[in-house]
């Protein structure tokens, strides 16, 4: 069958920009497909945080994030070997969902907005067809004028941009605490602990509240973002070693890993007849935020793809440029940078220096310039 547009994924950011087309160029909605590999609700592996950048996005798309069941984090404490600084905002600094409600809500109001789900369907191979993409999924071919790669940090959809390239990945792993288990102090809190930057990791490790089963759990891992080369660490006895300070045996709980591409302004991000958007494009590469940038990336995308309807002509050549020139793409610069210079420190003695001594700088920094940025 043909469409206009497809999109491959439904998570935040294949959502994101079929709610946007629905928005800004309703006469494309009803051409519109949304291929799905699983079937909402769904499983997904991820921390589920999201900053109010996210909140400004989907209010502009008459949308409100309350409706999905949540935390609320009042506080985010970032710090090293014990030191530096925390930030509260109002009303929240961050909301926590579980992906699966989270992401059943958007993809079932993009549905109700008039743009096709079809869920249980994977998506094999992204081939030039004559005058558009064939999509090849386990269901048979559909072919379409754009295809918008949203399926993540293994994009099929990326393939068909940047070939055997895989770009940029960080490695995590997390496991969940569950509420027998979960001590009702500080549940408001959210805890990014950079002492393993010691240990030869290039992130943090974290802690913060999540709901399991409707109750308060802790959701527990650690971040490492790998962008230099170095050699590669075992992170199950680093993660193990951080929580036995915390009083928790790791081998009690279940290990989950996933990997997360972060962004790089070197990266490609479109082909002819096809853009890419969130984790498939790239995301926050400092703390490895990706739910507020996907739905940005959404927005980004669907006035790409109307101005790509209306003149009819589907290169993409300034996809790229008008992501690096958004405030999200500035940010994401933003983020890159101070990623490279406190992950590239490998003296203990200096990390103690800026989280010590100069954490109101960097407080300031993060505040003024890395947030906010959807407003």
């Amino acid at each position: 069958m043909d469409y206009d547009i497809i999109i491959v994924g439904a998570g935040p950011a294949g959502a994101s920009t079929a709610l946007h087309l629905a928005q800004t160029a309703p006469e494309l909605a009803p051409r519109t497909l949304i291929l799905e590999k699983a079937h909402h609700p769904r499983p997904k592996l991820c921390g589920g945080g999201m900053l109010q950048d996210g909140e400004f996005i989907l209010q502009r798309l008459g949308m409100d994030v309350s409706e999905v069941p949540h935390v609320e984090v009042k506080e985010a404490h970032f710090r090293f070997e014990g030191r530096g600084f925390f930030i509260a905002r109002q009303p929240v600094s961050f909301r926590v969902f579980s992906r699966d409600l989270l992401d059943s809500w958007l993809a079932e109001t993009a549905r109700q907005r008039g743009v096709q789900l079809l869920e249980d369907t994977r998506v094999l191979k992204v081939v030039p067809a004559d005058g558009g993409m064939a999509v090849e999924t386990n269901k048979g071919t559909c072919t379409a004028r754009a295809v918008v790669g949203a399926d993540g940090a293994l994009s099929v959809v990326r393939r068909a941009v940047a070939g055997t390239r895989s770009g940029h990945t960080a490695r995590l792993l997390e496991f969940y605490v569950p509420p027998e288990h979960t001590s009702a102090e500080q549940q408001d809190r959210g805890i990014f602990d950079y002492k393993v930057i010691g240990q030869g990791i290039q992130g943090y490790v974290w802690d913060f509240p999540m709901l399991s089963g409707g109750r308060l759990a802790r959701n527990r891992g650690i971040f490492d973002l790998r962008m230099y080369h170095t050699p590669q660490q075992d992170l199950r006895p680093i993660l193990s070693q951080a929580m036995a300070q915390d009083g928790l045996k790791m081998e009690a709980y279940t290990l989950h890993s996933h990997p997360i591409r972060w962004f790089d302004p070197a990266d490609s991000f479109a082909a002819p007849h096809i853009l890419l958007v969130g984790d498939a494009a790239g995301v926050d590469p400092s703390y490895g935020e990706g739910i507020s940038f996907a739905l940005g990336y959404g927005e980004l995308a669907a006035h790409e793809l109307k101005a790509a309807f209306a003149h009819n002509e589907f290169s993409f050549d300034g996809y790229k440029e008008h992501i690096l020139k958004s405030r999200m793409g500035v940010v994401l610069k933003r983020r890159r940078r101070l990623a490279a210079m406190l992950y590239g420190i490998r003296s203990s003695n200096i990390q103690r220096l800026i989280w010590w001594r100069l954490n109101f700088l960097l407080k300031w920094y993060v505040e003024t310039f890395l947030i906010d940025w959807a407003k």
